[in-house]
């Protein structure tokens, strides 16, 4: 089942399994290229945090169940500020990406609001995680997670 989180920490993301996930596509016309985030962890049952992002928000977190639905991302980079994520949809594809034992979750929505000046409102979220067992959440490797 799925749990939510982080959906990004602000983003986040408990039954069995939660997710949070931010994986980026592309930003509406006229607007900046989305940032990406390197780096997702966390627990399903606690905080998400987000590392590696660009646009100067360098590191940024929130709690796992309210970035499965709607949560804010607060960040603590050299840009200050929060970013709030709608997840509109969580899918666990046929194939899986993750270790076994873990779960893929593909999460993708768009910002509904920010005050880090370095976010489009409206631009698309997308990330793909892997959630174990025991409720921890990683990126799939090879990823990013965009927003």
């Amino acid at each position: 089942m799925r749990r939510v989180m982080l959906a990004v920490a602000a983003l986040t993301i408990p039954v069995s399994v939660t997710t949070v996930g931010l994986v980026g596509l592309a930003a509406p016309a006229g607007a900046s290229a989305p940032l990406s985030c390197t780096k997702v962890t966390g627990n399903a049952s606690g905080n998400v945090t987000l590392k590696g992002c660009g646009g100067g928000l360098g590191k940024g977190s929130g709690p796992a169940s309210a970035l499965a639905t709607t949560g804010t991302i607060t960040w603590k980079g050299h840009k200050k500020g929060t970013t709030t994520v709608s997840i509109t949809s969580i899918t666990t594809p046929v194939v899986s990406r993750c270790a076994k034992g873990s779960t893929e979750e593909d999460a993708t929505g768009t910002v509904t609001a920010d005050t880090s000046g370095k976010v489009t409102v409206g631009s698309a979220v997308a990330g793909d995680v892997c959630v174990s067992a025991s409720g921890n959440i990683s990126l799939v490797k090879h990823t990013v997670a965009t927003l």
